[in-house]
Order: structure tokens, then sequence, then C-alpha cells
């Protein structure tokens, strides 16, 4: 009784079919994409042709990308070669329809895998909880990129400019060698085409290459020093399904640079510690989750806030750079060298990542002369607090990681009003192993400010 009906939808539906050429064609940014696409007509209609990959979501790269490719690969898209090129445009193939709401993903980011699935890019395998999103193991089995919103603590370059739903939140896609492109989202009708969707992207995607060459990408010279001193560069890269846990310079730095210092025994055990035998992008993480790492260690998952505020820790560590992917894994760049977890004060805020309601931790005071005199005057005194839970504090209160050896090499100005301004920056400088949490109290006599 119903047949009526479904032949004249699906008649609608196939007088609305179009390819994504014909949509794309439609979109001034999109000329040279547009003319890649007609002069390559034979891989295209192949390609995009291929109803078994349906429903996808392809990354349509805009003019602008077009003019930065030349000086990424030295070369036009029209010369590069076949297997670069498949390459390519298999990784601008999402294997879903996404529209932007999907990508916010409750402010969590989003791992996406693609269509790339050769070996040189991709040497690792869809888990459980991707394939089951993404329509099982084949379908999910492609390398992956992630997709950052505003309302993600994962990203640092948040960009996105929507023809359909400005409210939308703005969003990047992390490629390989930690590549952040922007997103032009298309959504509506106007991003529909028969086989999915499409949005528009201001850069090429880089498929994920080596662990040796993204973290040397990315500026990481200390444990560049400790991989090879430790002879691990082969096992890490020739490896499969690994989560590096990187500390930066500053951690490597602030723990007495171990990838100097630690015999070579001591410093395979530490790689390894901060080596996971899993895949574990940022949005799959929970609080409380543990996994064992290659020496047979704990590390253990600690999440504070959500969204925009989303703070994660493994172990005493806090992730400052998430997702930075490889062809075998992935990397997460730590604040801290790891503390193995018998070793940490269980108390200690920043291991635990939970701060206190209250300010009845148990004190120690540590009075130090200021040496220095703000624009208002002197200031008499300090005081540092160093409490043993982290506290919820007032506006004359300023949490503050520090190592304990380092606080009579601290000064500030008691009198300046933007007193935590002040003391933010120097979180990072004084970051280390040897964890405290630090309270300021800003005095000018008796009288706090």
């Amino acid at each position: 009784m119903h047949l009526p009906y479904l032949i004249v939808l699906s008649t609608a539906v196939a007088a609305n079919a179009q390819s994504l050429v014909e949509v794309l064609s439609k979109f001034p940014d999109l000329s040279n994409f547009t003319a890649f696409y007609t002069a390559s007509q034979a891989f295209a209609s192949a390609y995009f042709g291929n109803t078994s990959t349906y429903p996808i979501t392809f990354l349509a790269p805009n003019d602008e990308a077009f003019a930065t490719l030349q000086e990424q690969y030295g070369t036009g898209l029209a010369n590069i070669s076949v297997d670069t090129l498949l390459t390519l445009v298999q990784y601008h193939t999402l294997v879903s329809n996404l529209t932007t709401q999907d990508m916010d993903n409750g402010g969590n980011g989003l791992t996406v895998p693609t269509m790339l699935n050769n070996a040189v890019n991709n040497d690792r395998s869809a888990g459980v909880s991707l394939a089951g999103r993404f329509g099982g193991v084949a379908r999910a089995s492609g390398q992956v990129v992630f997709i950052s919103s505003a309302n993600s603590g994962a990203s640092k370059r948040f960009r996105l400019m929507s023809r359909q739903n400005a409210g939308q939140p703005p969003s990047t896609i992390r490629s390989g060698l930690s590549s952040n492109v922007g997103i032009q989202a298309v959504d509506g009708n106007e991003g529909v085409w028969d086989g999915g969707r499409f949005h528009i992207v201001d850069g090429f995607l880089t498929p994920p290459t080596t662990c040796a060459t993204t973290i040397r990408s990315a500026g990481l010279v200390n444990l560049d020093n400790a991989l090879n001193r430790s002879s691990l560069w082969s096992a890490l890269d020739g490896g499969k399904n690994l989560t590096c846990l990187g500390p930066n310079n500053a951690a490597f730095g602030a723990a007495g640079s171990p990838d100097a210092t630690l015999n070579t025994t001591a410093l395979t055990d530490a790689l390894h510690f901060h080596t996971l035998p899993e895949v574990a992008y940022s949005d799959y993480l929970y609080d409380g989750q543990e996994f064992q790492s290659l020496q047979n260690a704990t590390v253990r998952v600690k999440i504070v806030g959500e969204g925009s505020t989303r703070q994660i820790y493994f172990n005493n560590a806090k992730l400052l750079d998430a997702n930075v992917l490889t062809h075998n894994g992935l990397l997460h760049v730590l604040d801290a060298v790891m503390v193995p977890l018998d070793q940490m004060n269980s108390t200690n805020s920043t291991a635990t990542g939970t701060p206190s309601t209250t300010a009845s931790a148990t004190e120690t005071k540590v009075n130090i002369p200021s040496t220095g005199t703000a624009s208002t005057g002197a200031a008499s005194s300090a005081q540092i607090v160093i409490a043993e839970d982290r506290l919820e504090s007032p506006d004359h209160y300023m949490p503050l990681t520090a190592q304990s050896t380092f606080l009579g090499q601290l000064e500030f100005y008691a009198n300046n009003p933007e007193i935590k301004g002040l003391l933010e920056p120097l979180q990072e400088e004084f970051n280390s192993g040897a964890m405290v949490d630090v309270v300021w109290t800003c005095v000018v006599g008796r009288k706090a400010l």
C-alpha cells in the first residue's frame, strides 16, 4: 500500500542526487580542486564513484590550500606521483557522514578513520571502541584524523567558518606531524552529494609518518636523545599500536636531564614506562582509566573538567599536546617526566588532578624575603604556603606547581594587583617531577592583597 509513495520518494532522491564535482563546482573557492577533478576524470570518477565506500565525508582543499601545496610537496597536485595522489585523496576521505555537530562530540574532540590504509602511513589497527563507532573493524581500520572543536581542550588552534550554522563551535583537523588545518563547514543540503557530505579545509592534510620523523619535527630534542642513547628507535618505529607519552624538553630539564644522566638500562626502563602497547586517543580516555606500560607498570589517567577546560593527566604529568599522530599510533606530549604511582603522594594535586574545595590542608610556611620592588612600592615580605592538598583559591591565592629546591630563587612583586597574571608564567618554568602544590599569599605588612 506504500509502494506509490516509495516510488515517488526514490524518484525525488534520484533527481536531487549530485556527483561530488557537481556540488563542488558551485563553490568559487574550490576552483583549483574542481579543475583537478575535471582533468583527472578517470581517477576521480573511479574513486568517488565507488558506492561500496559510501557514506563518506570528503575534505575538499580550497584555493588557499593549493597555494601552499607547492611549498609542502615542491610541485602542484597534477604533477605528484599517482601513489602520493591516492594517499592524499584517501586521507581526505572520512568513513562517515559527519556534520559540524558530529565533530564537536561533546567537546572532547573526535577521532575519525579515513580511507588511508597503506602500511607506510598506517601500521595500526582499529580498537573495539573505534570500530564500534564507525561501522566495524574493516571500515574503521584506516589511518585517522583528530577533529577538535572550541569546546575541546585538545587543540591550541581553532578556526571554523560555517556557511549554514554560524553558531556551531569552531573546529580544526589534526593530521600527521602535528599539522592542523581549519574547516569551513558546509552543513545542510549545500554540503550533500550522492556519496555523503563534504566540508572545505584550508590546507592539505599531512599523512602520518614514523615516530622518529614526528618526534624530531616536534622539536622534542631530549626525547630524541633518550631514544638514541637507548637504541630504541627501531623498536619504536617498527612497533604497532603504540602510544608514546613523551615529556617535553622543559620536563626533561626539570627532572635533571635523564636523557643524558641515566645509564642505558635505567633509561630504557624509563622509556618503556612512558610507552603504552595500545593506541589511546584523547577522546577515548576517561577518569580512572589504567594502562599497563611496556615496563609492566600502571599508568593511571586523571581527567579534570570537561570541554574547553578538560585537563588530562597521566600519573603526575599533564597532557600538553594531545594526539600527535604517527604511522603506528600516536604521541601525547607531557609537561613532566612521569612518576610511578607508588612514588606519588596520594594527596598531591598535580598527581590526582583533584582540586579541594577547602583550605584545610596541612601546611608548611616558608618566609622568603622579597628581593623586588613593585611600581607602587617595596614589598615587605612574601609568604609561600606549600599545601598537601590543592586549594580552590580565592583571588589572593594562586595555585602553582614548583620544585621546592627552587623556592629560594623566586622573586615576585607583592604590591602588584595583577599578581595572578605575574605568577602564571612561572608555572611552566619551575615545573618538575618533584612536585608540590604552592599557594602564594601576597602580603604587604600584615595585609593580604
